[in-house]
Formats: C-alpha cells, structure tokens, sequence
C-alpha cells in the first residue's frame, strides 16, 4: 500500500514538471538589430508575424522584413532575413619595407586645409599645397630623397586613408607604409578676409592752338581696382620613422594674396633639418 502511494506520487510530480517545462517553453524571436524578444508567436501572416510576450496578454505585431529568425519551443528554427555581418577591424596596413630602404627618403602627405572659404577645403586645393610643399623640398634642401605626391597619394589610397584617417596611425607606422624615413605633415589655414577696392583718378588738359591748359579741355580717367585678401598660416611638422618629431612650426605668411602660402612654406623648409638655411 505505501509503495503504490509512493508510486503515485513520483507519477504526479512528472506530470507536473513536464507541464510546469511546457509553460516555460517560449518562442524566441531574434530582430536584425539584435534585440531578442521571447513569448508565442500566435499567428504568421505573408508581411508580420503576431506575437504575445511571456507574461503578458496583449497581441504585437512584428514586421517580417525586421526579424533575422525565430526559434520556436520546439526547437524548430525559421530564418526570415539575413542577419547582417558583424564589421571587421580593418587591419592595419602592413609594409614591407625595412629601415635601410627607407633611408633619406621623405614624403610630404596631403595638406589638411583650414579655411572659411569652403572653395579652399578642396582635395583639389589640398593637393596643390602638397606638391608646391614638395617642389620646395626638392629645391630648397639637401640630402633626402623626395618621393613624389603620384606615389605618397596612391599609396594612401590603396590603404583607404585621407588627411583625416590618417590620423589614426602612428607617424612611425605611416612612414613604413610609405617607404620613407621622414614624413612631413602640413595645415594651412587660409581665412578669407573679405576684398578691397582702390581707385586712381586723373586729369589732363588739350589745346589744339597753344596747349594753354587755362584755355584747353580737361580730360579726366578713372579706374579701380579690387584685391582678395587672406590671412595665411602654416604649421609644418617633420616625424621620422621612429616616431620622433625632427621639426615643428607654425608661420604666420607676409602678404595677402592667395599665393602667400608658397612663400610661408619656402621659407619654412629652407630652415628645416636639411634646408638651405638651416641654423
């Protein structure tokens, strides 16, 4: 008699445990932007899905075109929509180049440009000011190699970087993946300052019998003219391949013309490490 009670007992705690593992089974929908969302799936239309979460009475409605997949609690799985790629760290670029090929070799990289005259935030403008930077270098200094702005850009380009990434690496790791043993980065900042007009005004007199200018007629001519005015400032700094910072300098340019620059920068580079007018 007491084994069958005991029997009887063990039976009901089954049942019970079964059903209590029923109710707790759940529905598992898992959206494409991650989030995850357990209850029952009620019904599966053509467009949505309706759906109740745990707990709760009330009845959603969820877009198919937002789920990735639900994992129903039977362990059936349904894949709606892709769930996207996680995106990989882009892995830093590597070169091959070593320290002795790299040797008195220098690359000017792409001017950051500062301005308030949006015409001068160009690439275009960018990387005028790189190559008058370069033919200055190659002008005014003595003892490096400098590597022309077709190979420093393309370089660049093949590794997805701009002036603006390029921040992101280490100069030392940038002049390895350049191939140099310097590299020079520049800013200029060029503020419009508004234009100005001047104007000439003069006066001559005609006399066809005695050229008395009492007696002749007055001529006058006037003309003007109008100059674009800008502030210039150049900041210069050279890195070497081992991280450390061999010159940095900022000049204010003299002039006010949009050339200013070209003169800022001879004259910067003429004092450098191996310029022409070093200290």
């Amino acid at each position: 008699m007491r084994t069958k009670l005991l029997l009887c007992l063990f039976i009901a705690l089954v049942g019970l445990n079964t059903n209590l593992s029923a109710q707790d089974a759940a529905d598992v929908v898992y959206m494409l932007n991650g989030e995850t969302k357990k209850g029952k799936v009620t019904a599966v239309h053509e467009d949505n899905i309706e759906f109740i979460y745990s707990g709760e009475d009330l009845n959603y409605d969820i877009k198919k075109s937002e789920i990735a997949k639900i994992t129903f609690s039977s362990g059936r799985t349904q894949v709606f929509n892709e769930q996207p790629a996680a995106p990989t760290a882009m892995a830093a670029p590597v070169s091959a180049t070593t320290a002795a090929s790299r040797k008195n070799k220098l690359a000017v990289l792409p001017f950051v440009m500062v301005s308030n005259d949006q015409g001068l935030m160009s690439e275009a403008m960018s990387g005028q000011v790189q190559q008058t930077a370069i033919n200055s270098f190659k002008k005014n200094t003595n003892q490096v190699i400098v590597q022309e702005a077709m190979t420093t850009n393309a370089i660049l380009l093949q590794n997805g970087l701009d002036p603006t990434s390029i921040k992101t690496m280490l100069p030392k790791d940038v002049a390895s993946l350049l191939g140099v043993e310097f590299v020079v980065y520049g800013t200029a900042n060029i503020e419009f300052e508004g234009t100005r007009t001047s104007g000439l005004s003069s006066t001559t007199y005609k006399n066809d019998k005695d050229k008395d200018k009492r007696k002749g007629r007055e001529l006058t001519s006037n003309s003007s003219t109008t100059t674009t005015n800008y502030d210039t400032t150049i900041g210069l700094t050279i890195v070497s391949d081992t991280g450390s910072t061999l010159y940095s300098v900022n000049r204010n340019g003299f002039g006010s013309s949009l050339d200013t620059y070209e003169g800022t920068l001879s004259y910067l580079i003429k004092r450098c490490p191996w310029g022409t007018k070093r200290k």
